[in-house]
C-alpha cells in the first residue's frame, strides 16, 4: 500500500518527486531495447492535436489512422485496456501509456492517450491498469 518510486508525497512512501519513467521501469525500453521508449505526454498531446485522427478499420480491427502533417501515419488500434484481471472495451476505446507520471496530488496516476470513435483527449489512468504502449524510437 506504498510507493517505493515516483511518488510526490510521503502519504504514500517514499518520496523522491520523479515523474518521467526511468529506462528499467520503461516497458518500451525494457522489451525493445537500445532507443525505444514510451512517449511523454507532450509527444502525446503534439500527436493528439497537431494530427488528423480518423476512425477506420484496418485488417478488421478498429482504431485510429493518425496521419501527421507531412502525411506520415500510424495506426493505433482500439486495444481496449485491462481493468484489475478483465479486458475492457476492446474494439471500442484505445488507452496508451505515456512515461509521464500526474503532477498532481495522487502520484498512483500516468498519464494516457484515451480515445474511441467519438474523441482522442489524454486521461489519467491508475498506475496498475494494464494500457497498451505505442513505443517511438529517438
Amino acid at each position: 500500500n506504498t510507493l517505493t518510486k515516483y511518488n510526490s508525497y510521503s502519504r504514500y512512501g517514499r518520496v523522491d518527486k520523479k515523474r518521467i519513467l526511468d529506462a528499467q521501469d520503461d516497458a518500451a525500453t525494457v522489451n525493445w531495447g537500445g532507443a525505444w521508449r514510451m512517449p511523454s505526454k507532450a509527444e502525446q498531446d503534439e500527436l493528439r492535436t497537431k494530427c488528423k485522427w480518423v476512425w477506420t478499420k484496418l485488417n478488421g480491427v478498429n482504431g485510429y489512422k493518425v496521419i501527421g502533417p507531412n502525411g506520415n501515419s500510424i495506426f493505433l488500434p482500439a486495444t481496449g485496456g485491462m481493468s484489475y484481471s478483465s479486458l475492457v472495451s476492446a474494439g471500442l476505446n484505445g488507452l496508451y501509456w505515456s512515461s509521464s507520471l500526474s503532477s498532481g496530488y495522487y502520484p498512483v496516476y500516468a498519464c494516457c492517450v484515451n480515445f474511441d470513435s467519438d474523441y482522442v483527449d489524454w486521461d489519467l489512468n491508475n498506475r496498475y491498469f494494464g494500457r497498451s504502449v505505442r513505443p517511438v524510437c529517438q
